[in-house]
């Protein structure tokens, strides 16, 4: 947790315009609300990529085909 000082007369003026409960109800919001604006958006591209801490037996996994799969079996 960091220790922030801000001004009183700040504070109360960003509470008044944002119509917010708190001090602490203000800053987090704020900061939520800047992450959403400013955070990378992962793209299609980058959610198909592969992890780098991947070890080699997770990769062979993601390309060997499961021998079970779309079978059924008439009982």
């Amino acid at each position: 947790m960091a220790t922030i000082e801000i001004s009183d007369k700040l504070i109360r003026k960003v509470i008044k315009i944002g119509h917010y409960q708190d001090a602490q109800n203000a800053v987090d919001s704020i900061l939520f609300d800047y992450l959403q604006v400013h955070q990378k958006q992962a793209t299609a591209f980058d959610k198909l990529c592969l992890d780098l801490e991947m070890n080699d037996d997770e990769i062979d996994s993601l390309f060997k085909r499961d021998k079970d799969s779309s079978r059924t079996l008439d009982l």
